[in-house]
């Protein structure tokens, strides 16, 4: 507990001393807020802006899939790639094809290379991926399902996407993850923030004259109000007073104290309980000294009887 205490001056010499915070605990708060806050803010930017970059891409990706569908299914139903490709009402399409008896027909039909609308199914199933993808980006709307011209469309993505390697699809909880990792670090911070401001708010003082200790809530305690000095959590820099019962505002109450995130406070309290409860070797001394004296003074002489 010693190593908060190292400044230059004895900090039971100072009248009417101030307990500044200690710089060594506010920095190590400090420097653990700032790391949780950091991680909250890699939370925040994933959710906001890589993990939606990456679920664009695979909806990119769903959609190209769907055309490249849609226009092999043209062979089995003629006009279906230009007629049935926009979708019009998103919402109620992916409603719709995710109906079990609908979805489970598609995906047996897609399956089955000998149905007659194995082609068509498979065309389904796209698109339902497709729907899927764009719903957990909030994007099912006619503007992002509306395509003008499948043809061109269906160019363009392949170009992009037939070299490129398949991104990995979002799902809901990976957004849900990385919002919850910041809002739980960020209250995290601000708790700790305010946990340091409430310290340093707190207000210790030193009588050296007097060794009047004062509390943050302006109560004055000296060795002749100690009943107890409790050092239970001494390694864990807590300390407990206990107040004789005869203290007009404090009477009988056990006060916690930490050591650590106060400059001196270790050694006022120390140094109150060394007046208020002399260390067990004095008083051993104390008592011993006057009765060794004692023997010494009645013991005969034996020289002189010999002779």
């Amino acid at each position: 507990m010693s190593d908060q205490n190292q400044e230059q001056l004895t900090p039971v010499t100072k009248d009417c001393a101030k307990a500044p915070i200690n710089p060594r605990w506010a920095l190590k708060l400090s420097v653990i807020t700032l790391v949780i806050f950091i991680v909250g803010a890699w939370g925040f930017w994933d959710a906001s802006s890589v993990y939606p970059k990456r679920g664009e891409r695979y909806a990119q990706w769903a959609k190209w899939q769907y055309l490249e569908q849609s226009k092999r299914a043209n062979s089995e139903d003629f006009g279906i790639f230009i007629r049935d490709t926009s979708i019009p009402n998103p919402s109620d399409e992916y409603t719709r094809l995710y109906e079990p008896e609908t979805q489970t027909r598609n995906l047996g039909d897609s399956q089955d290379s000998s149905s007659s609308r194995n082609l068509r199914a498979s065309m389904l199933v796209a698109r339902m991926n497709w729907l899927d993808a764009l719903k957990v980006l909030g994007h099912l709307d006619p503007q992002y399902t509306t395509i003008d011209s499948p043809e061109r469309e269906l160019e363009t993505l392949k170009m992009e996407w037939q070299t490129a390697k398949q991104p990995k699809p979002l799902s809901n909880l990976d957004l849900i993850v990385q919002w919850m990792i910041m809002a739980i670090c960020w209250t995290v911070a601000l708790l700790m923030f305010v946990h340091i401001l409430k310290v340093k708010s707190k207000k210790y003082a030193w009588d050296s004259s007097e060794m009047a200790f004062t509390l943050p809530n302006g109560a004055v305690i000296t060795p002749d109000d100690l009943e107890e000095v409790d050092k239970r959590k001494w390694d864990k820099f807590i300390v407990f007073l206990k107040i004789k019962s005869s203290h007009s505002s404090l009477g009988g109450k056990e006060i916690s104290v930490d050591t650590y995130q106060h400059l001196y406070v270790e050694d006022w309290i120390l140094a109150m309980e060394e007046k208020a409860f002399p260390s067990q070797e004095d008083e051993t001394e104390t008592e011993t000294a006057p009765a060794q004296s004692n023997d010494s003074s009645e013991s005969p002489d034996l020289s002189a009887s010999e002779d």
